[in-house]
Order: C-alpha cells, then structure tokens, then sequence
C-alpha cells in the first residue's frame, strides 16, 4: 500500500530536502517485505523437513510456530468454524485490496521485471503471484483445517510447510533479487538495453562528436536516471536545437529525468 499511498499524497516527488522525493522508500519496504518472506520460506521448509524426520516420534519441543491448527486443537472438525472464518476474512481483505487499491501490484512488476499494465481489477487479484500466493495459502489452509485429522500425525502438515516454502520463494526470490539491484543503483536487462538505444541515436545526430561519457543507475523502482557529456561540433549544430533533440529521444527512451551537459569539442 506504500507506493499507492505516495502516489496519492505527491510526496514521491522531489524537494530541498529530499532530491529524488520518497521514492526510495517503497523501494525499500518492498526489499524488507521480500528478505522476511525468504526467512519465512526458510523457517517453513525447516519446519516441514523436522517433521518429516521426526515422523512417528514424540517430540516436546515448544515450537509451534508453523504448527498447523489440526496438531494445537481439540476437537479439530467440530471447533474449526473460528479459524475458518479468520482465513475466509483474510482471503476477503486479500480480494478487496487488490481489486481495490491495486495492493502489491508493483511487487508484480518487480518480480516480473517489466510493466504490468492492469486491464480490469480481476487481474491484479488472480495473476499477480503475490495476491494469486495469498489466496492459494488461504485455499489451502482451509481445506486443512477441514480435512486434517486432529488426533493424530499427518502427512499434510509437512507438505503444507513444505508448499509454502516454495510458494515464498518463487514469488519473493526474483523480487528480491531485483530490489537489490535498484538498491545499488543497478540497472535492469530492459532499462540497459534502452539506454544504448538512446544513447545510440544521440551520437548519430548532426553535430555530435562524441557522447561516451555517460552514467545510468536506478534511484528507485521503474524510476531510471542518466547523466550524459556530450560533445559538439560549435559550427555544425545550434546548442539550443541540440538540446531538444537530445531530450527528445531520452523522454522517448523510458528514462525518468536525465543530465545533459554539451560542450564544444
């Protein structure tokens, strides 16, 4: 909700204090949300492989962090109709948010690594692998609480852990890994690409010797900065013309905001 959030209130753009806005502050929750979905991933996994290996054994340990309702209830099937209704109210929230609100959709284009453009509100809910995952966990954990035994050790409890762990790390492993490039200033495979492009058609204006001096990083989510030098020809080009071609073509090239600095060769 942070991007939304920033979005509405125009605070992602720039000021005195704060050169870029707080663009970069969606940037990082987004990073902090997936670094804790891996852990969790981790913890699951361990949880689902302990359970495994311990198959048939009694163990007293006092760890229930992934324990499933079935093994910390009584009564299971007759008393479930709490947790039911607490998984069908986070599906309902899950829903709403996402048709609502557009929630997690920049996750999305994080984890795909390019523009996701939201057609009608159904496809930010079923398509995007963030809402899509939180449904499929709801799915799932209700169909648990219905059908797991309560009385006595079940093979579901440790694929469920197991299943969740590699949920978790297929939505959030190429978000994360995405996030931390933009946190370094990295550029993606798509922005890269289009950069040459621009950079290309810059040096084949008229009047132009030479641009190779040039810097391109990210700043923030979907939000690409260049720095560029370039060299012209005093005689061959008016500066001011030049100038508007130049940015003509970064504008073109999906670049957020660009310096240009000309001088005569």
């Amino acid at each position: 909700m942070m991007p939304t959030a920033l979005e509405y209130s125009h605070n992602d753009s720039s000021s005195i204090e704060y050169a870029f806005g707080l663009q970069i502050l969606p940037t990082l929750l987004e990073f902090v949300n997936s670094i804790t979905l891996l852990y969790r991933g981790v913890q699951a996994l361990k949880e689902g492989i302990e359970h495994v290996a311990t198959s048939g054994h009694h163990s007293h340990s006092s760890s229930t962090e992934f324990e499933t309702y079935a093994h910390t209830s009584h009564g299971h099937n007759q008393d479930a109709v709490l947790g039911l209704l607490s998984v069908a109210l986070a599906m309902f929230v899950t829903v709403y948010s996402a048709a609502r609100f557009a929630n997690h959709h920049s996750l999305w284009e994080a984890c795909s690594q390019r523009r996701q453009d939201i057609g009608s509100r159904l496809q930010n809910v079923l398509l995007n692998p963030y809402n899509a995952a939180s449904l499929f966990a709801g799915a799932w954990m209700a169909a648990m609480l219905v059908l797991a035994p309560s009385k006595e050790e079940s093979a579901i409890e440790p694929i469920s852990c197991i299943l969740v762990a590699a949920v978790m790390a297929y939505v959030s492993g190429p978000t994360c890994v995405h996030l931390g490039r933009v946190l370094l200033h990295g550029t993606t495979r798509t922005s890269g690409e289009d950069a040459r492009a621009a950079l290309w058609q810059i040096a084949r204006l008229p009047g132009v010797v030479d641009c190779s001096r040039r810097h391109v990083w990210s700043r923030a989510h979907d939000k690409h900065s260049i720095a560029l030098r370039v060299l012209a020809s005093p005689t061959a080009c008016d500066g001011k013309a030049l100038q508007r071609h130049i940015a003509g073509i970064l504008g073109s090239s999906g670049l957020s905001d660009w310096t240009v600095e000309i001088r005569a060769s």
